[in-house]
C-alpha cells in the first residue's frame, strides 16, 4: 500500500520510574533508635526526649548514605543543624576539638611566617641637623 509505514514503539517499564530511596525511618524503628541511644544525642550526651530527637545519617543520605538503622544516630535539634553533610565520625572530631589538630612531632617543625608587604623593617638614623 501506498504511503502507509510501520511505526516500532520501544517497550518501556513504567513501574520503573519513581522508584525513589527511602528518606525516613518508620514510627518503629525510630523508638528502636532512641533506645539505642539511650534517650541522649549521641554528639553531645544532652538528654533529649522522643519528640526532640532527629534522626542523623552517619553517611551523609546526599553522599550516598542509606535510611537504615545500622546508618542512623539519634541527634538533638542543634547537632543535627550542625553536622550537616558531614560524616558522622569527622562532626564527633570537630565537637570534641580534634579535628586537624597537628600532633606534637607535626607541631615542632612549624615553618617560618613570611613577612607581607607592609611588614617590612625600616632602618633607623639619624638626620644630621
Amino acid at each position: 500500500m501506498k504511503g502507509q509505514f510501520e511505526i516500532k514503539i520501544p517497550k518501556f517499564d513504567f513501574n520503573y520510574i519513581g522508584k525513589k530511596r527511602k528518606r525516613t525511618l518508620s514510627l518503629r524503628e525510630r523508638q528502636i533508635l532512641y533506645a539505642r541511644a539511650g534517650g541522649k544525642c549521641e554528639a553531645c550526651g544532652r538528654p533529649i526526649s522522643f519528640e526532640e530527637m532527629q534522626v542523623g545519617h552517619k553517611k551523609a543520605y546526599s553522599k550516598g548514605g542509606a535510611t537504615t538503622l545500622s546508618n542512623a544516630v539519634c541527634l538533638c535539634y542543634r547537632c543535627n543543624k550542625l553536622q550537616g553533610t558531614d560524616d558522622f565520625e569527622t562532626f564527633k572530631k570537630k565537637m570534641n576539638g580534634t579535628y586537624r589538630k597537628r600532633n606534637t612531632a607535626q607541631s615542632k617543625r612549624r615553618r617560618k611566617r613570611s613577612r607581607g608587604p607592609f611588614e617590612i623593617e625600616v632602618p633607623k638614623f639619624k638626620l644630621p641637623f
